[in-house]
C-alpha cells in the first residue's frame, strides 16, 4: 500500500488527513516572539488573529529531518509493508523539501519518495486528492510517483492580495509601492506553479483583477478550488467568474494556511486548478 506524508501548508483538515490515512508534519511560524506550529486546517484562528493585531512580519521555520522520521516511524507503525511518497511545497518558497530528503536517506532499504509538489496551498492540496485517489485505485508505487511528477506539470494557483500591505511587512514590495498600489488599488495577480512564482496580470481594481485572473485559466480542468486567506468576504466575486466560465454548481472552498497567508496578505482570494490533459 502507498501511503502519504505531508507537510502543513497542504492546508488539510484533521478529518481529511485521518480519512486519507495522510500523516502532516508541522512548519512552524514566529509572530511577535510567539511560535506557532501551523497545525490543521481549523486550527488556524489563534495565529490569523494575532497576525491581523500585528505590525512584525511573521517568520516561518521548516520541519526538522527528525519530524518527518517520526511520521514515517508512525506509518510503518500501522503497516510495516507500506510505500511512502512524502510530497512538500515548492522548492521556490521553502527548503521543507531538504528535510524530507534527509530523513528518507535514514531509510535506505524502504521505497520512501520525496517529490517537491513545485506547488503551495490549494493546488497542492488538489495534487494530493487526486494522487491519494490513484493510489487507492490499486496503483504500484512507481505508477503513484510517475502519476504525481506528471500531474504537478498542470496544477497552479492564482491569488489576489486583497492590500499590499502585507507583501510589504514581509519585504516582497517597498513600503512606497505598497502605499501607492494601495491607493490606486492596483491589484497584481500572482501566480505560482511548476515552481515558479510570476505576475502576469496588474489591473485596477479586484474585480477587473478576477476576470483577468479567471481568463488565464484553462478552457478544462481536472479539478479547481476557490481558495481565500482568513476573511472570506471577496470570495463570491471568484466564485461567480468560476461558474460562469465552467457551468459548475457547487465551487470546492480551501482556506489557505498560515504559512503561505502571512506572506501574501488577510484577505486575498485566488483559485487553484488541475488543467486537463492536452488529449484527454
Amino acid at each position: 500500500m502507498v501511503r502519504f506524508i505531508v507537510d502543513s501548508t497542504f492546508g488539510l483538515t484533521l478529518d481529511e488527513a485521518e480519512n486519507l490515512g495522510v500523516r502532516v508534519v508541522n512548519l512552524t511560524l514566529l509572530l511577535d516572539g510567539k511560535e506557532y506550529p501551523e497545525g490543521y486546517c481549523g486550527q488556524w484562528n489563534e495565529f490569523y488573529d494575532a497576525y491581523a493585531k500585528s505590525k512584525s512580519g511573521a517568520k516561518t521555520s521548516q520541519p526538522s529531518p527528525k519530524m518527518f522520521m517520526n511520521a514515517i516511524d508512525s506509518v510503518y507503525a500501522e503497516d510495516d509493508g507500506s510505500d511512502i511518497v512524502i510530497m512538500t511545497i515548492g522548492n521556490r518558497l521553502s527548503g521543507t523539501v531538504s528535510s524530507a530528503s534527509v530523513a528518507k536517506m535514514q531509510y535506505p532499504d524502504r521505497n520512501i519518495a520525496v517529490i517537491d509538489s513545485h506547488n503551495a496551498a490549494g493546488s497542492a492540496l488538489l495534487l494530493l486528492r487526486s494522487a491519494v485517489k490513484f493510489a487507492q485505485s490499486g496503483a504500484s508505487f512507481s505508477e503513484v510517483t510517475e502519476y504525481i511528477e506528471d500531474l504537478k506539470k498542470r496544477t497552479f494557483i492564482l491569488f489576489i492580495p486583497a492590500r499590499l500591505t502585507e507583501l510589504a511587512r514581509g519585504g516582497r514590495v517597498s513600503k512606497l509601492v505598497s502605499t501607492i498600489g494601495n491607493i490606486l488599488n492596483i491589484k497584481p495577480v500572482f501566480r505560482f506553479g511548476q515552481n515558479e512564482v510570476s505576475i502576469p496580470i496588474k489591473t485596477l481594481g479586484l474585480k477587473l483583477a478576477v476576470g483577468k485572473a479567471v481568463g488565464l485559466l484553462p478552457d478544462e480542468c481536472e479539478s479547481i478550488a476557490a481558495c481565500y486567506i482568513a476573511e472570506d468576504s471577496r470570495l463570491p466575486i471568484i466564485t461567480d467568474k468560476l461558474r460562469e466560465k465552467y457551468g459548475l454548481t457547487d465551487i470546492d472552498i480551501l482556506p489557505v494556511s498560515p504559512v503561505l497567508g502571512a506572506h501574501i496578505g488577510l484577505g486575498a482570494i485566488g483559485v487553484a486548478i488541475i488543467a486537463k490533459k492536452q488529449g484527454e
